[in-house]
């Protein structure tokens, strides 16, 4: 049977240490080792930044991603950290049911000292810790590889396995919510039949050629582009959701005309894609050439700059 400590014997050992029962909180607290094996548990201690902590006081969920093959990462709703294991060089405890010198239960208005028996539950020499990194983007454009969009004609060949939701590749990519929206914001991808799809760089331009073709059908200013217009035109060329995902790309809004909402499209991302057009596959490129080319490529009015492709 487990013996413990007695008020008697807590006054025997202040009386050594020079110190009487009133100078002490009116709980005393005693620590005892469970009989269970303290060193085989499931627990583990995971130290938390300033900023992860403020997410988990607030009620948020914190995620942990990764396959077998894979390093763990613990991911907020915006960012990313490494999780690593760190040795410590003393033994950290964990205990249940300790008292803190500001809790209720050392009240200095309690007349009976209160004896507090302390289990410790399990011993540590290391610790988990989260570093902030960049999120592991390079699985989501493997995942997205495997059904690239091409056309209606060529569904057949895409297996349907391995088309993903959005919510599907958030549990899959090593990365927060918001980074894993930013880094599909800065690829061409649309959403189809609710899975989001990698559009094939051919068709991504035959496409976007149909879009820009209709400023001169209808001889519409830069500025007066016709969202409805454009999709019902181009219904029987492409699905719906390819030439609405590509409008709300390339197009921002302008101006309302008799209550209707028109749109311009965005001459900085116009001109970047057919940048990337003129070098698909080209190689080598003169610059002086390669300047005319691209300017002769784009739509009247647009004016192509050697800075917008810096960053592509």
């Amino acid at each position: 049977m487990e013996n413990k400590r007695t008020l008697d014997e807590i006054k025997e050992i202040l009386k050594h240490a020079k110190l009487q029962l009133d100078d002490l909180k009116t709980t005393s607290q005693t620590i005892y080792f469970t009989e269970n094996n303290l060193y085989e548990n499931n627990l583990k201690l995971l130290q938390l930044d300033a900023t992860l902590l403020g997410e988990v006081s607030q009620g948020k969920t914190l995620y942990i991603k990764g396959d077998d093959d894979e390093d763990v990462v613990l991911c907020s709703e915006t960012q990313t950290y490494q999780v690593t294991e760190a040795e410590t060089s003393n033994s950290l405890l964990l205990v249940d049911k300790l008292k803190f010198a500001d809790s209720d239960q050392n009240n200095s208005e309690q007349d009976e000292h209160i004896l507090n028996k302390v289990s410790v539950r399990s011993i540590f020499y290391d610790y988990l810790e989260a570093v902030p990194i960049k999120p592991h983007l390079k699985k989501l454009r493997q995942l997205l590889n495997g059904s690239v969009y091409k056309g209606r004609e060529y569904e057949f060949e895409v297996d349907p396995s391995k088309c993903y939701t959005f919510e599907e590749l958030d549990k899959k990519v090593q990365a927060s919510t918001k980074e894993l929206k930013e880094a599909l914001d800065e690829m061409d991808v649309v959403t189809l039949n609710g899975k989001i799809r990698l559009l094939d760089f051919e068709y991504h331009f035959k496409v976007l050629s149909y879009m820009l073709k209709l400023i001169d059908e209808n001889s519409w200013q830069l500025d007066e582009i016709d969202y409805q217009e454009t999709v019902e035109s181009l219904e029987d060329l492409a699905p719906k959701e390819i030439v609405t995902g590509l409008f709300e790309k390339y197009t921002e809004e302008s101006q309302v005309v008799d209550s209707m909402q028109l749109y311009r499209y965005k001459e900085d991302k116009v001109c970047t894609f057919f940048a990337k057009v003129l070098l698909y596959g080209a190689g080598k490129f003169n610059l002086s050439d390669f300047m005319q080319a691209w300017k002769e490529s784009v739509p009247d009015g647009m004016t192509p700059a050697e800075d917008m492709v810096y960053d592509h």
